[in-house]
């Protein structure tokens, strides 16, 4: 199944333009990302859309046709990138990056793992707020975008464990946002386990590069009904 995966995330996913340095992940995904949620989702599961929740990694990065608005929206998603992000708690000074992907309409962030959460461990750091916060933005308004949270880690351990490993870790970062009140709707956790390395995990420093926590900033059908219109107000 992985092949097959590969061959879509080829044929589905243009490549990005990078504002800082790439983090864009490597032709890999499986649906068995979708396992990431947990009680978690049902902590809201009067308000979540089940239709939405049923789609894996690849489905949902291309759940919203831009059609005819994607200039628009291309204009709009890298002046957020450059003006907001890049001039936030994602500056090209730190260890996180924003990126441009699938053909400059949706926002790529990577935090490394390092920043969230100790060695081995699953409970946020007290500290991980900072990095968090920016993007409740981002869920204010419902469906102007669809947030994606991706967990990955190295191959380090048993494939059982790095799988749970990065369930556990994207359940509790799903859980801070639930937890800080924002709306939670239309954000998506996906664990990916070691799918999808940057690197070759053959050193400290390819392994450390290759735990991360990915947020995609997918463009909802609001944004694309506010462009349709010729103007998007976020």
């Amino acid at each position: 199944m992985k092949s097959l995966w590969k061959i879509l995330c080829n044929t589905l996913i243009a490549s990005g333009i990078v504002f800082s340095i790439p983090s864009v992940a490597s032709n890999a995904a499986d649906k068995k990302g979708k396992a990431s949620l947990t009680a978690t989702a049902e902590t809201s599961s009067d308000q979540r859309i089940e239709a939405l929740d049923d789609l894996d990694f690849i489905e949902m990065l291309n759940s919203v046709d831009v059609g005819k608005a994607s200039e628009l929206i291309q204009k709009f998603q890298t002046k957020e990138g450059k003006s907001r992000l890049l001039n936030g708690k994602y500056n090209p000074k730190g260890e996180c990056t924003v990126e441009a992907y699938r053909n400059k309409e949706v926002l790529l962030i990577t935090i490394p793992a390092h920043l969230l959460f100790g060695p081995n461990m699953t409970e946020l750091k007290q500290s991980a707020s900072e990095y968090l916060t920016p993007i409740r933005r981002y869920l204010k308004e419902p469906d102007m975008y669809r947030v994606m949270l991706v967990m990955h880690t190295d191959n380090t351990g048993s494939e059982p464990y790095r799988e749970q490993l990065t369930i556990d870790r994207v359940n509790a970062v799903f859980d801070w946002f639930d937890n800080s009140g924002s709306d939670t709707r239309y954000l998506f956790s996906y664990a990916l386990g070691d799918d999808m390395p940057l690197r070759p995990n053959d050193s400290m420093d390819n392994r450390d590069k290759n735990r991360r926590l990915e947020i995609y900033l997918v463009p909802g059908s609001k944004m694309v009904q506010q462009a349709q219109k010729g103007r998007i107000a976020f």
